[in-house]
């Protein structure tokens, strides 16, 4: 073999063997790229099904919590309706002093409670709804951004659901936001 078959069969080998290596590391991105979007869209959907589970629990917290002001509301109204039941002919003081006497304590704690269970959900549900659209922001940047949107910018992009109220959607929709009345 002479020398300028040797350098040939040496250029080739070197070709073979760069050609080889920018596939692996071609077929290395390709594989990172596809298993980063599989994993992002696999948590997307896991949050999103995992939201629902938490909305339904704050919902369940709430309605619990002011069941118990509704059961001492009703404590309080079954205890005068059977003293005046049962007191129609004795006199109004004595009435009064029967009913002071048979009140439950009843404080503004029930109250509070239900106030702090609200805004302790609504703050957990939103910061759950922002971890998602910050997710979905990710896979998306995945599929366009370079050069991972050669591999997967073809897949199909995640939509997220948001709950959030008519009031705001209307808002949004118009471009106004009118005063809210408390009813205070």
């Amino acid at each position: 073999m002479n020398n300028s078959n040797k350098i040939i069969l040496t250029c080739l080998i070197a070709a073979v063997g760069l050609f080889l290596i920018v596939a692996a590391v071609v077929g290395a991105m390709y594989v990172s790229a596809s298993n980063g979007e599989i994993r992002l869209r696999n948590q997307i959907e896991a949050v999103q099904v995992d939201n629902q589970n938490e909305f339904d629990n704050m919902w369940k917290k709430i309605s619990q919590v002011s069941q118990v002001t509704k059961a001492e509301r009703q404590s309080v109204e079954n205890i005068i309706l059977g003293y005046a039941e049962g007191r129609t002919s004795a006199t109004s003081g004595s009435f009064i002093n029967a009913v002071r006497e048979a009140l439950p304590n009843i404080s503004d704690k029930a109250f509070l409670n239900l106030q702090n269970t609200i805004i302790a959900s609504r703050d957990s549900f939103t910061n759950r709804q922002k971890q998602l659209l910050d997710l979905k922001r990710e896979h998306d940047n995945l599929l366009m951004t370079f050069p991972s949107s050669l591999f997967v910018g073809s897949r199909e992009r995640i939509d997220v659901v948001i709950v959030t109220s008519s009031r705001t959607k209307e808002s949004f929709e118009t471009g106004e936001d009118n005063d809210v009345d408390l009813g205070l």
